[in-house]
């Protein structure tokens, strides 16, 4: 028979390149999972929906550019009024719906054209969608998480 000792190590009780690990190891045990992402398909669908427009097909990564498509004419705007939106809409109850809502209508109010606002803030929605997923890899929000979730490690970083 034989005995082993393993040292066991909270995340803030690494060395640098431990935690560089440990960031690593969260990061593809999570790949693919991101918070939030279904909240803001919905916000960016219910906004898209206010208008008639359908929303044809999307992709959001981190670090990249988002691909979407619609079918968003000038008939979905014609006769829209101002007056009409209120900039602190909230049709989902999640954060993108303030963002979406707020930048259309001070497009709106800028521009004065519809579909120059709904293209605008519908860009700013899956910018803002984007850049939450890239907030979710950072060592920062990685580090809250793993902190939060107590998770142990060994000495190298390694999970226990």
């Amino acid at each position: 028979m034989r005995t082993e000792t393993i040292e066991v190590f909270k995340f803030d009780e690494l060395s640098e390149s431990a935690k560089d690990n440990a960031r690593q190891w969260w990061r593809q045990a999570s790949a693919g999972d991101m918070p939030w992402a279904d909240e803001s398909r919905q916000s960016i669908e219910a906004f898209c929906d206010h208008f008639g427009v359908t929303l044809k097909s999307w992709n959001v990564n981190p670090y990249e550019s988002p691909d979407y498509s619609h079918n968003a004419d000038n008939s979905h705007f014609r006769g829209r009024k101002l007056k009409e939106f209120n900039p602190d809409y909230m049709p989902t109850g999640y954060c993108l719906d303030c963002g979406l809502w707020s930048k259309f209508h001070s497009e709106f109010k800028r521009t004065g054209d519809a579909k120059h606002a709904f293209d605008a803030a519908l860009w700013a929605g899956f910018i803002e969608w984007r850049d939450d997923m890239e907030h979710q890899l950072s060592n920062e929000y990685v580090d809250e998480t793993i902190e939060a979730n107590e998770y142990e490690f060994t000495e190298d970083g390694d999970i226990f």
